[in-house]
């Protein structure tokens, strides 16, 4: 990916001159430009995994709730889940046997796990 990504502009650089030196930083401004690249992708691919991770939380403990007391709990609390995560992922009865568990993935658009299916889909 670097030579080829390189190519065309070595190309010019050996038309104006000193070719290695220029090479050299060219080397070193694709460097920064990838980590910085990774850097903001992986930081926004940290808060979705943290949302997936609570939202599958949410099902557990929604799923075990059910099976334990044969109904759905109304809210978040009554799984034992205090409101200072709540912002990660949400939880939603439907009907009395239904709900469903979303979280954002960006403006407009989110993450959806609806029980009577057991399925995500991802809408907006």
């Amino acid at each position: 990916m670097h030579t080829t990504a390189i190519a065309p502009i070595r190309s010019l650089l050996r038309v104006c001159g000193d070719v290695g030196v220029h090479e050299e930083k060219m080397k070193q401004l694709l460097q920064i430009l990838t980590i910085a690249i990774l850097l903001m992708t992986t930081s926004c691919c940290d808060i979705l995994c943290e949302r997936q991770v609570h939202a599958e939380l949410i099902i557990q403990k929604v799923e075990k709730f059910k099976q334990d007391k044969g109904r759905l709990p109304e809210d978040l609390t009554e799984i034992g889940l205090d409101d200072t995560q709540m912002h990660l992922s949400f939880y939603q009865l439907t009907s009395d046997t239904t709900y469903i568990v979303w979280y954002g993935l960006g403006i407009g658009e989110s993450k959806i796990y609806r029980s009577e299916t057991k399925k995500w889909t991802e809408e907006g």
